[in-house]
């Protein structure tokens, strides 16, 4: 692993083991363990790009709105370095769930509104 992947790795997961305790709600205090427990609980069948709506939205409401912004640009980035398909269009997807995730808590509301 080159020096600068290592500095990005050693980044992404100080950030994500530091966790957000403003939330008593959540599913798991470290960060990567919160954002991991809403992605496990997303209804099967869903289009990547509705995924990452929903994903985000989860996240940014059960974990933190920093988080879920955090866990989109993290997934990106080891994309970019595992060889997976890293892509603008999946941020872009991540944005609208984060956006969506401000309009209303319903869960029903979520999901319409990253159908849309």
């Amino acid at each position: 692993m080159s020096a600068s992947r290592a500095s990005v790795a050693a980044v992404l997961l100080a950030l994500a083991n530091a966790g957000c305790a403003g939330n008593p709600e959540r599913p798991a205090t470290p960060s990567l363990e919160c954002a991991r427990a809403v992605v496990a609980r997303l209804p099967p069948g869903l289009s990547d790009p509705d995924k990452h709506c929903l994903a985000s939205a989860g996240i940014a409401q059960q974990c933190s709105p920093f988080e879920a912004w955090l866990a989109g640009w993290g997934k990106e980035l080891r994309d970019a370095f595992d060889g997976g398909d890293a892509s603008f269009a999946d941020l872009a997807d991540d944005r609208r769930g984060r956006r969506c995730a401000e309009q209303s808590d319903d869960p029903d509301a979520l999901l319409q509104c990253c159908l849309e």
